[in-house]
């Protein structure tokens, strides 16, 4: 995925192909069907903002199915080519290009920001690349700052989930001059001391990613949005996927606009469309738009790299050119004090270990497996997005692979158009529901019963 190599292979070979996966006649499953239709539509409205998903079983795709509506006004359904803002859910992507750079060798994880970043105050000595993947970076939020400047008032975000706005799906420049990036950094550049030391303690930092976004055009020459569409939704064949900024120009009747979903809000029990920020066209962040059918495709290859990584770690690394995606994409890191973070590579971490006890024909038999997940929400605004991914397996024995007949995963996709009031994060608590069905109810065997949808 990060190297020539495995990029020539992808291209070569159909991800649904290869897992026999039928656009024309999508999988499934009643179960799920129930369960979701009871959690966004619990009193049977007519029209109503909706969901696209997807789910995966081991290797099989079992359910991929859209409900209600990307524009209520013009009664247009959500289908798997709706597109989505999939905000935080970019951060991956972020990451990976900054990886790619890494891998290619035009940049090092411990370079220090002030390398690349010459009128940052003197912290940028002390920042490393790796701080900013892994969240350890101490920048400021620049959304505080664009408050503590007043450039914005106190409650600009508030009064844009309530105001009644038709931003989407044109997503047209309402000013001569938007908020970009280099806007970002130059406020960042404002703050010369920074609340703690980097590399202390996690603290999640939307500015770090847009400074990954603008080292990776940096170092590339290409604009962060090129670079991802070149070099990575091309290459896997995310052909409705892209990077949204400031000089991003469709033609009318394009299908990133026709296909765009509506972003919508509760508001005294109603549904209001909401858009507009002068934040909207900032990247690395957020601001990659896709579908579900594209990023089925993405979790797919997501999991092939994951077994092979998993049962033949040195068959991994050739394929890799040396590099093991899995290890690079979901290790956490250690900070000073001994500290673990449990962030990688634009994912949250979470892993565990648990005992099985079953009989056996000499009487009991306890088997270890180690359990793993990977997932992250996606907020902006009314988009509330989740993608989450887990894995368990039995522990093999001292100098022995995994066996990969005896890995189980799942994959959940969930994309969503509205804030639906759930006192829960709607769309995490439909992937945690989804894994009960497949995994069960207990934390000890189903890990991503941990998962905080709070």
């Amino acid at each position: 995925m990060a190297s020539r190599k495995v990029r020539r292979e992808e291209k070569q070979q159909d991800l649904f192909k290869f897992f026999q996966v039928d656009p024309t006649f999508w999988p499934y499953e009643p179960q799920i069907d129930e369960l979701v239709t009871q959690i966004i539509n619990p009193h049977d409205r007519d029209r109503f903002p909706g969901v696209a998903m997807a789910v995966r079983v081991n290797m099989q795709l079992v359910h991929l199915r859209c409900y209600g509506y990307a524009n209520i006004e013009a009664g247009e359904r959500i289908s798997p080519d709706t597109v989505f803002d999939l905000g935080s859910l970019s951060k991956q992507f972020t990451a990976l290009a900054v990886l790619n750079l890494v891998i290619n060798k035009q940049i090092d994880l411990n370079d220090h920001l002030s390398k690349y970043f010459k009128r940052l105050p003197r912290y940028a000595d002390s920042i490393t690349i790796e701080d900013l993947l892994h969240h350890t970076s101490a920048l400021p939020s620049y959304t505080d700052i664009y408050v503590a400047s007043r450039r914005a008032n106190e409650d600009w975000y508030d009064r844009a989930l309530a105001k009644p706005d038709h931003w989407y799906p044109q997503m047209d420049l309402r000013r001569k001059r938007e908020v970009t990036n280099k806007d970002v950094i130059q406020w960042i550049a404002t703050q010369k001391l920074l609340p703690r030391a980097p590399d202390a303690e996690f603290e999640y930092s939307n500015s770090g990613y847009v400074i990954l976004a603008e080292l990776v055009a940096k170092v590339s020459g290409q604009r962060f949005s090129e670079y991802l569409r070149s070099n990575l939704f091309k290459e896997v064949g995310m052909n409705d996927t892209y990077v949204f900024d400031e000089a991003t120009r469709f033609p009318a009747g394009a299908r990133q606009i026709v296909n765009h979903a509506k972003c919508y809000n509760r508001v005294d029990g109603r549904f209001v469309p909401v858009g507009y920020t002068r934040l909207n066209y900032i990247t690395g962040d957020g601001n990659v738009h896709s579908t579900i059918k594209d990023l089925l495709r993405w979790e797919l290859g997501l999991s092939l790299f994951d077994l092979l990584g998993l049962c033949d770690p040195e068959e991994a690394k050739k394929q890799g050119e040396g590099v093991n995606i899995r290890e690079i994409l979901w290790s956490p890191v250690m900070i000073k004090k001994g500290k673990h973070v449990n962030y990688g590579a634009g994912w949250n971490l979470r892993r565990d270990k648990y005992k099985k006890t079953v009989d056996g024909k000499n009487g009991p038999v306890t088997t270890t497996y180690e359990t793993r997940a990977e997932y992250h929400r996606g907020e902006w605004l009314g988009w509330r997005n989740y993608f989450a991914r887990g894995s368990r397996w039995p522990v093999p024995k001292p100098g022995k692979n995994v066996d990969p007949k005896k890995v189980e995963s799942l994959g959940i996709i969930v994309l969503s158009n509205a804030d639906f009031g759930d006192k829960q994060f709607t769309t995490c608590r439909i992937a945690q529901e989804i894994s009960r069905l497949y995994w069960g109810r207990w934390k000890k065997d189903n890990i991503m019963n941990n998962l905080n949808c709070g």
